[in-house]
C-alpha cells in the first residue's frame, strides 16, 4: 500500500518572526569584528591595496546577495538552498547540498565556539581585569587560553549554550540574536570611535601597555613589518584580498533564508531585514578596515598578524579587535568594560544559527523522505525540529573534540570551499535555471525571470572565480599557501571529495527504500512542500 508523498500537511514550524530578526541573522553570520580573521592573511599579500580591495569585495558579493534575496522571496520556505536546488534543479544535487550543510555547519559551530573563547571571552576578561586591576579575572582569561582542558571546557559550555538558544522558539531565538547583534553593532562602532583617535593615540597606548610587560615598542614592530608591506599596489594581490574578504565575510548573509517559512509577511520581512543587515555590516567592515590601516598601520599590523607583538605581552595580538581596542582603554576602566561587554559575544550570535540551520535542512530532507521521518519531528512547545537539533549538537560536540584532541585540522578555506561549491554555487545555478524554465508552482513575470538569469549567471561566475583564485594563488605564493592551507592537507581534500559521494549514496539508498514503500521519490520534488 503506497504512502502519501509528504509526511504531513504542515511542517510544524510557526510564522513568528519579522524584519528585525532577519536583520539579526545577517549580522549574526557576517560578524563585522571578525574582520580580523581575514586581515591576518595580509602579510602574504603585502602589495594588496586594502582601500580598493575592501570596496570591491561587497560589490562582488552583490549579485549573489540579490540572488538569495529573490529566491527567498519566490520560495519562502525554511531550509534555504536545499529547497531552491531540489525544486528547480532536482533531488540529487539537493541531497549533496544537504549533506554538505549537515557536515559543514556543525563543524563551523565547533570552530565558532572555540573562537568565542579565544577572541571573545578571553580578551574581554583580560582587558577588564587589567583595567580594574583585578588579577583574578585577568588570570582566569589567561588560564583559559593556555590550558587545553580549560579551553575545551569553555568551548564545550559555549557550544551547549549556543544549542540551547538554537532550540528555543524562533521568536525568542530571534529576539536574543537581535539583542546580541545590536550589541555588536554598538561595540563595533565603539571600536571605530577608539580607532578614530588616530595613530599617535594608538602608538602611545600600545607603548605604555607593552613597556609595562617589557615588550617591544611600536616603532620596532613597525620597522620589522616593512618587509611584509609594499606601498606599490599589485592588482592580482588586491584581487586576492577582495576575494578573501568576499569568502570570509561578505558571503555570510544567507542566515535568514534558512528560516524563510517562519517569518510573518516573509517577502517584506526578508527584504527589509537582509538589505538593512547587509548594508550596516558592509559600512562597519569598510570603516574598520580603513581605520585599522590608518590607526595601527599596515606594516605594524602585518608583522603582528604573522609574529605577534612579543611573548612577554600577556594579551595576544591574535585575540583580535577586543585586544587591540582594549589596550587603548586600560587607563579608563569604564571604557574597557564597554569594549569587553559589548563585544564578548563575538561568535555567540553566529553559533546558534550554525546549529539551527542544519536542523532545518534535516527537517526538509526528512519531509522529502530523503532522511528518516523522525528528523521531521517538531516539538509543539518549542516549535523547533528537536530531534534534528540533537543530531546537530552531537556533530558539533564531535567536531569540537576532534579539532582539539584528535588532530582534525581543517583549514578555513576548505570549509568555505565546501560552502561555495556545494551550496552557494548550486543556488546561483538554480536561480539561472529558474530564469530560463521558471519555478513550478510560482508565477514569475518575464522581468523576474530576466533578473534571476542575470543574478544567477553573474553570481555563479563570481563564485567559481573566487574558488579558483583563492586556491590557485597558493601555488605561486608559498607564504600565502602556508597561512591559508593550515591543517592536514589530505584531510582537507578528503573532506571536500567525500561530500558528493555521501550525497549520491544517501539519495540512491533513500530512493530504493521509498520504492519498497510504494513512494516514487521523484514526484515529491515536482512541487513546493506544504507549510
Amino acid at each position: 500500500m503506497s504512502k502519501k508523498l509528504f509526511i504531513r500537511e504542515s511542517s510544524g514550524l510557526v510564522r513568528q518572526m519579522g524584519a528585525k530578526h532577519a536583520f539579526a541573522k545577517v549580522l549574526a553570520l557576517i560578524v563585522p569584528i571578525s574582520l580580523y580573521y581575514t586581515l591576518i592573511y595580509s602579510p602574504s599579500i603585502p602589495a594588496a591595496n586594502w582601500f580598493i580591495g575592501i570596496i570591491i569585495a561587497p560589490i562582488l558579493a552583490l549579485p549573489i546577495f540579490l540572488t538569495y534575496l529573490k529566491l527567498a522571496e519566490y520560495i519562502p520556505r525554511s531550509s534555504g538552498e536545499y529547497i531552491y536546488i531540489s525544486r528547480i534543479v532536482g533531488p540529487l544535487p539537493a541531497t549533496i547540498q544537504g549533506i554538505a550543510n549537515i557536515i559543514s555547519t556543525p563543524l563551523l559551530a565547533a570552530i565558532l565556539s572555540q573562537i568565542q573563547v579565544s577572541a571573545g571571552i578571553v580578551p574581554a576578561f583580560q582587558i577588564i581585569g587589567l583595567a580594574f586591576h583585578n588579577s583574578a579575572l585577568f588570570n582566569l582569561g589567561t588560564c583559559i587560553l593556555v590550558n587545553p582542558t580549560y579551553f575545551f571546557i569553555a568551548s564545550l559550555i559555549s557550544l551547549i549554550l549556543m544549542w540551547l538558544v538554537s532550540i528555543s522558539p524562533q521568536r525568542i531565538m530571534g529576539n536574543f540574536l537581535f539583542a546580541i547583534a545590536s550589541m555588536q553593532v554598538i561595540g563595533a562602532l565603539f571600536i571605530i570611535g577608539l580607532f578614530a583617535e588616530g595613530n599617535s593615540a594608538f602608538v602611545t597606548d600600545f607603548n605604555k601597555f607593552s613597556a609595562s610587560f617589557s615588550g617591544p615598542s611600536y616603532s620596532y614592530l613597525y620597522s620589522q613589518g616593512l618587509s611584509y608591506y609594499s606601498p606599490v599596489t599589485n592588482p592580482l594581490q588586491t584581487l586576492v584580498f577582495s576575494i578573501l574578504m568576499l569568502m570570509w565575510l561578505f558571503i555570510w548573509f544567507f542566515g535568514p533564508s534558512y528560516f524563510a517559512g517562519e517569518y510573518k509577511q516573509a517577502t517584506r520581512s526578508l527584504k527589509l531585514g537582509m538589505l538593512s543587515g547587509y548594508t550596516i555590516a558592509t559600512v562597519i567592515i569598510i570603516a574598520l578596515t580603513f581605520l585599522t590601516a590608518f590607526t595601527m598601520g599596515i606594516p605594524f599590523f602585518n608583522y603582528v598578524a604573522l609574529c605577534g607583538w612579543g611573548k612577554s605581552n600577556p594579551v595576544s595580538a591574535g585575540e583580535g579587535y577586543i585586544a587591540w581596542a582594549g589596550i587603548m582603554t586600560l587607563s579608563s576602566p569604564i571604557l574597557a568594560l564597554l569594549v569587553g561587554v559589548l563585544n564578548i559575544g563575538i561568535q555567540f550570535v553566529a553559533g546558534p544559527l550554525s546549529l539551527a540551520i542544519p536542523s532545518r535542512v534535516m527537517l526538509a530532507m526528512a519531509f522529502d523522505r530523503i532522511l528518516p521521518e523522525k528528523l521531521a519531528y517538531v516539538n509543539p512547545r518549542l516549535q523547533t525540529p528537536l530531534v534534528a537539533s540533537g543530531v546537530a549538537l552531537a556533530l558539533g560536540i564531535f567536531f569540537d573534540v576532534a579539532i582539539l584532541y584528535l588532530g582534525f585540522a581543517v583549514s578555513t578555506i576548505a570549509l568555505i570551499a565546501i560552502l561555495f561549491i556545494y551550496q552557494f554555487l548550486q543556488a546561483t545555478i538554480s536561480a539561472a535555471v529558474a530564469g530560463f524554465k521558471g519555478i513550478v508552482g510560482v508565477e514569475l513575470t518575464d522581468k523576474e525571470k530576466s533578473m534571476l538569469k542575470i543574478y544567477g549567471i553573474l553570481g555563479s561566475i563570481i563564485l567559481a572565480m573566487s574558488v579558483i583564485v583563492a586556491i590557485g594563488y597558493a601555488f605561486v605564493n608559498p607564504l600565502y599557501n602556508s597561512m591559508v592551507f593550515t591543517g592536514n592537507l589530505l584531510l582537507n581534500i578528503a573532506l571536500i571529495a567525500v561530500i558528493p559521494v555521501l550525497g549520491v549514496i544517501t539519495y540512491f539508498i533513500a530512493k530504493k527504500y521509498r520504492e519498497s514503500q510504494g513512494i516514487e521519490l521523484g514526484l515529491i520534488f515536482k512541487e513546493i512542500p506544504p507549510e
